[in-house]
């Protein structure tokens, strides 16, 4: 079961989410792994800030998160320009991905920025995430704002990914601090969309309605049976 999290942006906290995910699946049992196919921002001499976030809380090595690693905290279509030594190459990814598949249940794929964000740009091509979902994952996370202009933010974002015919995705609503506006939030979100939408209170390491969560991951990958 391929699981991609993706976000309304930047800065949404997939990392948080990501690890949370890990911890939830690996505390039932489930054999899983993370992977980030395109990391961007280079902090220490081979370091790289999600990659060390896997490393140091959930205890995994570069040499099964990591893919592509760039130096500058840009894009990575952008990236791809500034190390024109970098090759993209797809048949990487699914390579990379067919590895993990044989020896873990779920892979969790944390994408970069937000959910329109290009991965690689030439003259006449231009893969997006849209393309890398369709590439890897059998199921979304999205991971959404919780403050006043969530509504718009999570509207815009389900919009783009039906648009698209991406996979089905649950919404959890991050650095919920159960505050008047995001109660509504979340209230107005759940009617508009049909939808149940979680939420993730920021430094606390349990999600909200964790095993109804991971009921949906489960139905998820017994679906793809």
């Amino acid at each position: 079961m391929n699981i991609f999290i993706t976000g309304t942006n930047t800065d949404i906290g997939k990392t948080y989410i990501t690890t949370q995910l890990f911890n939830l699946l690996q505390n039932a049992g489930k054999s899983v792994i993370i992977f980030k196919p395109f990391q961007t921002e280079e902090i220490g001499l081979g370091c790289y800030p999600d990659l060390e976030v896997y490393k140091n809380i959930c205890g995994l090595e570069y040499e099964e998160t990591s893919l592509y690693t760039f130096r500058d905290p840009v894009s990575p279509h952008l990236a791809f320009k500034l190390e024109p030594n970098q090759r993209f190459s797809r048949d990487s990814i699914v390579t990379k991905l067919a590895y993990l598949e044989q020896r873990y249940d779920y892979i969790l794929i944390e994408g970069a920025g937000g959910i329109a964000v290009p991965i690689y740009e030439n003259n006449d091509y231009c893969y997006m995430t849209s393309d890398l979902i369709r590439d890897t994952a059998d199921f979304i996370v999205s991971v959404v704002p919780s403050k006043l202009g969530a509504i718009s933010d999570v509207i815009v974002h389900q919009s783009y990914l039906e648009q698209c015919s991406l996979p089905t995705n649950v919404i959890i609503m991050n650095h919920f601090s159960n505050t008047a506006i995001e109660q509504d939030n979340k209230h107005t979100l759940e009617k508009l969309l049909s939808k149940a939408v979680f939420t993730c209170e920021s430094h606390k390491q349990n999600l909200e309605s964790s095993k109804q969560l991971l009921a949906i991951l489960e139905g998820a990958i017994n679906d793809e049976q």
